[in-house]
């Protein structure tokens, strides 16, 4: 049985993403890229796990970025999983554009336009979309991030 919620950590693209994360800071850095690239290249339709996977990458970057942690089970688990948020900033912010506005390309905004609650998912992921529209130069990792780059 597959994992569902509204929260971008509440479905099964999302953990496989999460799941693939280790203890090297640089391996991770590139699983989070390719995720949010795997979205970001495509010209086709999108489908749902490919986003599910990117929005989550996405949203781990906004949080070591300084957005807040959804549960602490996510703060738990950046701590347990470093990498360098910096390079992926735009890669994010791009991300979750694509996968929040556009509703003909892609399964997870028509899944969720369907069922209703589109405004419902978007709005959970304003915060991090709040965080990532701050300009690269000017936006602040967290504490998280600071402590797991030691």
């Amino acid at each position: 049985m597959g994992a569902w919620d509204y929260g971008p950590f509440d479905n099964d693209g999302a953990w496989d993403c999460v799941g693939a994360l280790t203890d090297d800071p640089d391996a991770n850095t590139e699983r989070l890229e390719a995720a949010m690239l795997e979205v970001l290249v495509v010209l086709d339709y999108i489908e749902n796990p490919e986003a599910q996977a990117a929005v989550a990458a996405a949203v781990l970057t906004a949080i070591r970025l300084g957005a807040p942690s959804p549960t602490d089970r996510i703060t738990d688990l950046l701590a347990a999983h470093p990498f360098n948020p910096e390079p992926l900033h735009d890669l994010a912010r791009r991300t979750l554009l694509r996968i929040t506005a556009n509703p003909r390309d892609n399964e997870w905004h028509d899944l969720w336009e369907e069922s209703g609650a589109l405004e419902k998912v978007v709005a959970l992921l304003a915060p991090y979309k709040a965080v990532l529209d701050v300009p690269q130069s000017e936006a602040r990792p967290s504490q998280d991030a600071d402590q797991s780059e030691e």
